[in-house]
This record gives structure tokens, sequence and C-alpha cells, in this order.
């Protein structure tokens, strides 16, 4: 377990683990959560599982703007 910068503890998989997650997530799943990953600026990703199997994944992701004092500058 490794103490990210938020301040959060996040496990780190090993290399073994991520084999046996390839293996066990249709290759559309994984791709999809990889393409969501490196899409989401801010924002979480959800995923869905029914009976062991992904079902769904949901993206929510937020929209910053700048400070009203800083847009009246522009």
């Amino acid at each position: 377990m490794v103490r990210a910068a938020t301040g959060h503890n996040v496990d780190i998989a090993t290399a073994e683990e991520l084999a046996d997650a390839r293996r066990a997530l249709p290759d559309e799943v994984l791709g999809t959560l990889v393409r969501l990953i490196r899409e989401v600026r801010f924002g979480s990703i959800e995923i869905v599982v029914h009976e062991g199997r992904v079902t769904q994944i949901e993206r929510r992701e937020k929209v910053r703007f700048a400070s009203s004092a800083a847009a009246r500058k522009v």
C-alpha cells in the first residue's frame, strides 16, 4: 500500500496481479477502462459487477471553471 499525493492509501498491483486481471477481463472491458482512465481529467469511474461479471461502466466528470474574478479580467 502506498500513500498517494491526495493523502489516500492506494494499493499497487503487482505484475502478476495485472496479468491475472488481463486474463479475467474481456478485451472490450479492459480497453474501455484504459481509455476512460486516460480521458477523464477530474471525476470518477464506477465499475458495476453482477454475478462476478462487469456489466456496466459509468464515468462522472467534473468541469471546472476559473473563478469569476479571473474570468472578468479576460
